[in-house]
């Protein structure tokens, strides 16, 4: 069951290893920014796929200026 209400998730960035998306990720948070990490524990297995920072779509602008995007 999802809980959160915020409206639709949507991949802002795709990185090559875990740490590089843990670091987005944090300085998101650091924005006030809520995110999330898919495949994190899969991209050892399959590093072609990559792990995908995502956020809620009413924070893309932000998220965009926050990271540099």
């Amino acid at each position: 069951m999802n809980t959160h209400t915020e409206g639709d998730t949507i991949v802002l960035q795709v990185f090559n290893d875990t740490l590089s998306a843990t670091l987005a990720q944090s300085k998101l948070q650091e924005a006030g920014i809520e995110s999330f990490l898919q495949d994190e524990n899969v991209v050892g297995l399959n590093p072609l796929g990559g792990v995908e920072l995502k956020i809620f779509s009413k924070d893309l602008e932000l998220a965009k200026k926050t990271l540099s995007v």
